[in-house]
């Protein structure tokens, strides 16, 4: 009988190391895979660029004319002379910010597309500080023309966003984020 028990507890102690064993790969690939989908911003709702969309010219506001004014004090449009702006140039470097609230030192992510730039570019992420931009300790590597970063900041109120590539000078669109 010694032989018999001796066989089914190593059975069952093999057995229940098995089970241990893919718990635990199981919890370490889950973690992993849970981090990858906050990196990656999945689940998060989308967040809008501040900027108009491209293709769309900027409103010209309303004459200051009043309807009575008579033909001979105001000038006569011609349709064929009317020029319109042209459409602004399309941003090369594209940013979204989630959340668009957030409260002191909360994550806050920045993620974004910038297509023609070569594989390994870095961009600096910059925040609007009276008149000018200054830098977060804070930068994004492009890879396969999409990149990711976040920020975390105690600056209460509203604050503007972008990132600017410094080998060319480009910047993003400028995104909003609010602090409380």
């Amino acid at each position: 009988m010694d032989e018999n028990t001796s066989w089914q507890k190593q059975l069952l102690v093999g057995g229940g190391l098995l089970v241990v064993v893919g718990l635990l790969v199981g919890g370490v690939i889950a973690v992993a895979a849970l981090e990858a989908a906050d990196v990656a911003g999945v689940g998060q709702p989308r967040v809008h660029s501040t900027e108009p969309p491209p293709g769309l010219g900027t409103s010209t506001p309303p004459s200051s004319e009043s309807p009575t004014d008579s033909p001979a004090t105001s000038a006569p449009t011609n349709p064929a002379t009317t020029t319109t702006a042209p459409p602004p140039p399309r941003r090369v470097i594209r940013l979204l910010v989630s959340p668009q609230q957030a409260a002191a030192y909360e994550r806050v992510n920045l993620t974004g597309a910038y297509r023609t730039a070569p594989e390994g570019t870095t961009v600096q992420v910059q925040r609007a500080d009276g008149g000018g931009w200054a830098e977060f300790p804070t930068t994004a590597t492009v890879s396969g023309g999409r990149f990711s970063t976040y920020i975390e900041t105690g600056h209460i109120g509203l604050n503007r966003l972008r990132v600017l590539d410094t080998v060319t000078g480009r910047a993003s669109n400028v995104v909003k984020v609010r602090i409380s």
